[in-house]
């Protein structure tokens, strides 16, 4: 048995309802390996090209649309939140610039953090619009100083949101098709609308454990410019390779700029760019954006070096941002398994 297969086979045996592994390398060849499955009723198997939630990985995608905006000069990492939205209430908006919102360095409050929905998953099996985003993140106090550490925060990427309908007069999954899935060929990658919790056909089904047992949960809400996107591992390794080796989105000297991460002390738990995520392994530093929520993690990096891509995904979670069942063991990939992929 190959090494991924049989550690995707303990992490299932333990109780995952499934999980995969898709690899691609700079000549084209590419790998699937999967145990468990994709809907645990039917036992339908897991494939390269079902739709899934990519979760935090959107926030990649939403910070290519801006960049493209700066680009053009229509947007500036310099311009304030008070000047791009003066009705928004946030504050500290007169000092926090795009660059800090990008950067997840801005103070504000995450909206995921608020008493509605914090680790409710009744919560979020309802839409819930932008607009509500916005007031969730806007009613709570600042957290500290714009500028003055990382914090991840998910109502960043929902202003960066709001901000680029407001300079494009375009909903985000307009200016995605037209600047992103159309351009690459992403078939099977789309951005639903804020009423629709809906997934195209065929999905990875989505599960939540509780005390009773795996609960479905495919239909269920994953923030908007930063998580609503869904995507499959084969789009979702076109469009990393078009944006990190093939240099398709953005130009050099921006990417030298998304790359970049500032470097706090003590060190941040993340190592931060302008919306993408390094990953530090023996072999090399991987770039990408990791995501997850209730019923899917989603881990897809890439190492430039040898241009080859990875995505770890598993479709079952025990809870997101609280744990809903600590005393259940909870299977995990070890850190050393994750750089395997990337350090054959």
């Amino acid at each position: 048995m190959h090494p991924i297969e049989a550690e995707l086979k303990r992490v299932v045996d333990i109780g995952l309802p499934g999980a995969f592994v898709y690899t691609e390398d700079a000549d084209g060849t590419s790998q699937f390996f999967t145990e468990g499955y994709a809907n645990l009723a039917t036992q339908q198997r897991m494939t390269p090209t079902m739709h899934y939630r990519v979760g935090s990985t959107t926030k990649t995608f939403t910070a290519v649309v801006a960049l493209q905006l700066m680009a053009e000069g229509k947007l500036a990492l310099s311009d304030t939140l008070a000047a791009r939205l003066p009705d928004l209430p946030a504050p500290n908006a007169d000092v926090m610039t795009i660059e800090h919102l990008m950067r997840m360095r801005s103070g504000l409050f995450d909206f995921e953090d608020d008493s509605s929905l914090l680790g409710d998953l009744d919560a979020h099996l309802q839409p819930i619009s932008l607009q509500h985003v916005l007031d969730l993140t806007v009613k709570h106090p600042a957290e500290f100083t714009p500028g003055e550490k990382f914090t991840y925060c998910n109502s960043n990427f929902c202003i960066l949101e709001r901000i680029i309908e407001r300079i494009t007069g375009n909903m985000l999954g307009q200016e995605f098709e037209r600047r992103i899935f159309k351009p690459l060929g992403l078939e099977n990658t789309s951005y639903p609308s804020e009423d629709d919790l809906g997934l195209p056909e065929p999905y990875i089904h989505g599960y939540e454990r509780t005390v009773d047992g795996w609960r479905e949960c495919s239909h269920v809400f994953f923030g908007r410019g930063d998580g609503a996107l869904i995507s499959t591992a084969v789009d979702l390794g076109k469009f990393f390779r078009a944006l990190l080796i093939e240099r398709r989105l953005v130009s050099a000297d921006w990417m030298a700029q998304i790359m970049s991460v500032i470097e706090d002390n003590p060190p941040a738990d993340e190592k931060y760019g302008l919306g993408l995520m390094a990953y530090p392994t023996p072999c090399a530093t991987l770039w990408g954006h990791a995501g997850g929520g209730f019923g899917y993690g989603n881990l897809p990096y890439m190492r430039q070096y040898s241009g080859r891509f990875a995505i770890l995904m598993l479709n079952g979670t025990y809870g997101f941002r609280l744990p809903t069942t600590p005393n259940l063991p909870r299977p995990r990939f070890s850190p050393e398994f994750r750089a395997s992929l990337y350090c054959e």
